[in-house]
């Protein structure tokens, strides 16, 4: 029975046309904001590689370990989040795309 009425709207809807895409209002501050967040969130990943390096020859340079263990853990970290970073935006613009 329900395979009959689906099957009587099949026709009806293949004659309704598929509506243009649009923007939505607002969404160049949309945009805008998206923009800025992912230049500050390059930007701590910088910052975070750098003062990492900065700790950890720190640490090295006047031989405590510990304090050169953290600097390598935020270097690593810095750099996977890179990794998550570029791969995440990827993946992002793949979905939003329009299809081919």
């Amino acid at each position: 029975m329900v395979g009959h009425i689906v099957g009587e709207w099949l026709p009806i809807a293949a004659d309704i046309p598929n509506p243009l895409p649009s923007k939505p209002p607002g969404s160049e501050k949309i945009l805008g904001l998206v923009g800025n967040v992912r230049w500050a969130a390059g930007l701590a990943l910088m910052v975070g590689f750098f003062m990492g390096l900065v700790v950890w020859a720190g640490g090295r340079w006047i031989d405590h370990h510990r304090a050169g263990k953290v600097g390598l853990v935020m270097m690593l970290c810095a750099v996977g989040g890179a990794i998550l970073y570029g791969i995440g935006w990827t993946v992002i613009n793949g979905f939003a795309g329009s299809p081919q």
